[in-house]
């Protein structure tokens, strides 16, 4: 019996000893399962949090602008004439070739003098024959005045010397303008520069017979001469463009090869529009002095017309994808898109039209890349 109860005693110490250690062993096994679930969860904290990216934060700056109408087109001359003869014949000498700058009056070609110096000597004769008879009928007059009063010649041989004395008159007259008209035409047959100008064209050589009736074709023209010291772009704006153009107003017009834009204005504003382009004609002088402007070339000229208030930002702050223009704004932190309608002006600063409020905070990208929605916060200062 005895040995059954130590039997037992031994088996309830053994079962305590057992449930001690299986306690023990569990207690480690949970301490080390919250330790091993704990370490996990903070390593996904640190590879799942996103850095706050600092960037450089400005607010647009109001400025006063003009608005512009662009209109393009090319350079003309202020003048160009097709010279030729002023009275017809040989072409004798020319004194101008293409290239040259004449000044006004200066001698372009000459049309061969002889028979005009011909003229000139036969209109002289004709008038000395006339004065002749004048002073003979002038005589004659007197004379028959006097017997006239003496009762010697009757009243109609009186009449007969007034009438040929007034006759002699007229024939001296018209002697006089036929003296006057031959000489012009000995004059005209050097013919010069209507004013400064440049030669751009050469349509004939000496020795051709030139006619001074139809004007303007080869057969009637020597020389083309340009005025070029100033300028003009003939520009042509579309027609949506219309209501606000008005002369005088200032332009720049940018020409082709040239470092800087010239000044210029509104100076010719067609009243008809171009029906199958939709566009107007305008015409801005430019000074030329220096003469580098040609002809013909490219004009593109830009014209001040209102005056706005719109918003300033850095070159840098406008940027562009498939949809337009953007930029990008902090808001709550975060990196927000903002479409804009905006334009790089061609003093170098950026204005937007439309999308940005004074108040808004502009982010200008310094290389890092950031995309909308990351979050941000404005450099240090």
């Amino acid at each position: 019996m005895r040995a059954h109860i130590r039997s037992g005693s031994g088996w309830k110490m053994n079962a305590a000893a057992l449930l001690a250690a299986f306690i023990a062993i569990a207690g480690c096994s949970s301490g080390a399962g919250e330790e091993s679930a704990a370490a996990p969860a903070h390593g996904l904290s640190d590879e799942g949090a996103v850095a706050v990216k600092s960037v450089k934060i400005v607010k647009p700056k109001p400025v006063t602008v003009r608005n512009t109408v662009i209109a393009t087109g090319s350079i003309g001359s202020k003048q160009t004439s097709n010279i030729g003869p002023l009275v017809e014949g040989v072409v004798e000498s020319i004194f101008a070739n293409v290239g040259d700058r004449v000044a006004k009056g200066d001698p372009l070609f000459q049309t061969r003098p002889v028979i005009y110096e011909r003229r000139v000597e036969e209109a002289k004769a004709a008038l000395e024959l006339a004065v002749a008879r004048r002073k003979n009928a002038e005589r004659v007059l007197e004379r028959t005045e006097k017997l006239r009063a003496e009762g010697f010649a009757a009243e109609a041989r009186l009449d007969d010397a007034r009438t040929a004395y007034d006759v002699a008159k007229a024939e001296v007259a018209r002697a006089a303008a036929a003296l006057k008209t031959a000489e012009r035409q000995l004059e005209d047959t050097m013919v010069r520069a209507p004013y400064d100008g440049v030669i751009t064209k050469r349509f004939n050589d000496e020795g051709v017979y030139l006619s001074n009736v139809f004007r303007g074709g080869a057969e009637s023209t020597v020389l083309q001469i340009q005025e070029n010291h100033i300028v003009v772009a003939v520009v042509y704006a579309p027609e949506q463009h219309l209501g606000s153009l008005k002369l005088n107003q200032k332009a720049l017009v940018y020409v082709e090869s040239q470092p800087e834009p010239r000044e210029s204005y509104v100076l010719v504003l067609s009243d008809m529009l171009d029906v199958g382009a939709r566009t107007v004609e305008l015409r801005l002088p430019i000074d030329n002095s220096d003469y580098s402007l040609k002809s013909g070339q490219f004009a593109r000229a830009e014209i001040f017309t209102d005056e706005v208030q719109v918003l300033s930002v850095p070159a840098g702050a406008l940027l562009q994808d498939q949809a337009g223009a953007y930029v990008l704004t902090l808001k709550n932190g975060r990196v927000e898109k903002r479409l804009v309608v905006a334009e790089k002006r061609p003093d170098g600063t950026t204005v937007v039209r439309e999308g940005l409020d004074a108040g808004d905070d502009v982010i200008v990208p310094n290389g890092e890349p950031i995309a909308v929605g990351d979050p941000v916060a404005p450099e240090a200062a």
